[in-house]
């Protein structure tokens, strides 16, 4: 393998999340074997399992490394199960099992707890031991293992205690951090608690919510965690299923299963949902959100306006140039008055002045003394979004330059680049291989100050012929 196979196994640890690494990687190696790897991790990602058993076959038989034999071979037993082939897996389990022992500690870190799991799964044998104490747990194992005992406590109805487990797992996830495993602790916390205290069950939600908008843009892997979500909020009657409903929705073509009617229904009834009830509360925030724009310094707005803008799916209605002038004159007391026309436009504003309080939400979590105060009144999912602009434009260059050419995008292109742009931040940890931009990708990140890292991040998150757009559309940025 041409890169550290240590560095690599480190990078797929981190499961789904580790994808523009891959396609990075992918771009810059000849090593064959090594590509028929990780286009069996990106067919896994998109559930295309038939294409995902090929590519494991083809790495077994085409690679002299024992490892990625291996871990090919531990992806093909996890893929036969899926499809209901478990006399194929058993097979692989068994040679897995022969080969164990020629594997390096950190190898059998990655397989381990999966093999673990299959055996008390699919039950298949009992004799199954293998250097089970000769590994060290990361926090993604522990937080399995949590979720796994929080799961027999569920068997027994003991749903406050399975509730505080998957919140430990989900503590032990997010020090790691691994998105996906995040987002599994807070969905059973949410799930299993909605019907023994629906109040409490918001908690998790809504930060549920948040990691999704902030982590996720694909609906073919948040789909199952929006569900959950939908289900708390409909216990407590809250005004964030319209948001909700809205996302899914709107990402509704890009998936192959069938969204439940519900969705849909509080979706094509907007003017019920937002109601008397709805206006009071936007009109609530927008009088306490008055205060904080006073505070704002005035070059801050323009960054804030923009964040809140690319975070919503179904862009605002007003004319763009209108308060494009508006916005970087930065009279506070013309923005108000434009803002305070209509409940739509205040909505907007809400999104603009608001922030998502992780920690406060955290500390709830497993001291729910303050649950009566638990919803967020603006959805967490466009918050996250919006947190994610705003922190890559802090040590923007050009940004009024930036937003102009941003607005000359058609609506296809603004939607394509708003996940370009949510993806150089959302991917932004410390990866053992560090992805680097070219070309003119390279100088549309020194023009505007965003960071060669983040940029090659963004970047690599799409897949080759994707990227002839994002191509296209950054040498507009460029001229």
């Amino acid at each position: 393998m041409n890169s550290s196979t240590k560095n690599i196994i480190d990078i797929i640890s981190f499961g789904y999340f580790s994808y523009p690494v891959i396609n990075f990687l992918f771009e810059n190696t000849k090593d064959i074997s090594l590509k028929f790897y990780f286009l069996l991790l990106k067919s896994k990602w998109k559930r295309d399992f038939d294409s995902a058993i090929f590519y494991a076959n083809k790495t077994i038989s085409t690679t002299t490394t024992t490892i990625l034999k291996e871990l090919a071979r531990f992806e093909l037993i996890s893929l036969y199960y899926k499809i209901g082939k478990s006399d194929l897996a058993k097979k692989e389990v068994i040679i897995l099992r022969n080969n164990f022992e020629n594997l390096p500690a950190y190898a059998r870190c990655l397989i381990l707890p999966g093999l673990n799991l299959f055996n008390k799964s699919y039950n298949i044998t009992n004799d199954f031991k293998i250097y089970s104490d000769n590994y060290e747990k990361n926090n993604v194992d522990k937080a399995i293992l949590k979720y796994s005992h929080a799961r027999e406590h569920i068997k027994n109805e003991e749903y406050n205690k399975a509730y505080e487990l998957f919140i430990e797992g989900y503590f032990l996830a997010e020090d790691f951090p691994h998105p996906t495993m995040m987002c599994n602790g807070l969905n059973g916390a949410a799930w299993w608690m909605r019907n023994e205290d629906k109040k409490k069950a918001l908690i998790p939600a809504n930060l549920l919510e948040y990691y999704i908008g902030y982590y996720f843009d694909d609906l073919n892997y948040t789909y199952n965690w929006f569900d959950t979500i939908f289900e708390v909020y409909k216990i407590n009657k809250s005004l964030n299923l319209f948001d909700i409903s809205s996302v899914v929705m709107n990402y509704k073509n890009n998936v192959s299963f069938e969204i439940k009617s519900d969705f849909e229904e509080v979706y094509n009834n907007k003017s019920f949902f937002r109601n008397r009830s709805f206006k009071k509360i936007i009109s609530h925030n927008f009088r306490d959100n008055l205060s904080i724009i006073e505070k704002i310094k005035n070059h801050k707005i323009p960054i804030l306006f923009f964040s809140a803008y690319t975070a919503l799916i179904e862009k605002p209605f007003f004319t763009k140039s209108h308060i494009l002038k508006l916005i970087f004159e930065g009279n506070k007391d013309k923005i108000i008055k434009f803002f305070s026309a209509n409940y739509e436009k205040m909505y907007f504003f809400n999104v603009m002045m608001s922030d998502f309080n992780l920690k406060k939400v955290e500390r709830r979590l497993l001291n729910s003394e303050d649950v009566e105060d638990a919803e967020y009144n603006i959805s967490p999912f466009y918050l996250a979004r919006k947190k994610l602009i705003t922190e890559l434009f802090k040590k923007t260059k050009n940004f009024k330059e930036f937003v102009f050419n941003y607005f000359k995008l058609s609506d296809e292109e603004m939607r394509i680049f708003d996940v370009f742009l949510r993806n150089c931040v959302r991917y932004d940890i410390k990866w053992p291989i560090t992805p680097y931009p070219k070309g003119k990708v390279r100088d549309f990140a020194l023009k505007y100050g965003l960071g060669y890292k983040r940029v090659a991040l963004g970047y690599y998150s799409f897949e080759d012929d994707e990227r002839a757009l994002i191509d296209e559309i950054i040498e507009r940025f460029l001229k």
